[in-house]
């Protein structure tokens, strides 16, 4: 029950939030990313919007591939990086890689990844989120400069 009381508290929140200022920077992308509770990625900027869990380490923000049928989104990024988050009710533009630290930086993901479910209340989900092949399907999300406009 406290779990349905969650969602349904976190999807009025959603409901009245109107779309926030575009981030100007990685800092302000990574605390939009902690503040929104709405997450959502997709590769170029025509793609549908697929609902995601993003976490932080530092301004560092990731994501991970809980599906792995290909074609992905995953391995659209791979071959393109260009793509859009949607952020609650804010669209971003970003690139999308794999962290050429990946061996090193997966261990901090992995903890950000248990504090997230863990306020979530879906510490359940952990063990996904940390598997080996979740972990070989990091993705690396950093604000694109290059392109200004969020249509």
């Amino acid at each position: 029950m406290e779990m349905l009381l969650k969602f349904i508290y976190n999807r009025m929140r959603l409901m009245l939030r109107r779309p926030a200022t575009p981030p100007q920077s990685q800092a302000q992308l990574a605390n939009m990313v902690n503040y929104a509770v709405g997450h959502a990625i997709r590769q170029g900027y025509t793609h549908r919007f697929i609902t995601l869990l993003f976490v932080t380490v530092g301004e560092r923000v990731f994501c991970r591939r809980y599906s792995y049928n290909e074609p992905s989104w995953h391995s659209a990024f791979v071959n393109d990086a260009e793509g859009q988050l949607r952020l609650d009710k804010t669209v971003v533009n970003i690139k999308g890689f794999v962290p050429a630290d990946l061996e090193d930086i997966n261990p901090a993901v992995n903890k950000a990844y248990e504090q997230k479910l863990a306020k979530l209340g879906a510490g359940s989900m952990l063990a996904g989120a940390t598997e080996p092949r979740a972990l070989a399907g990091t993705l690396e999300l950093v604000l694109n400069t290059d392109k200004t406009d969020s249509s």
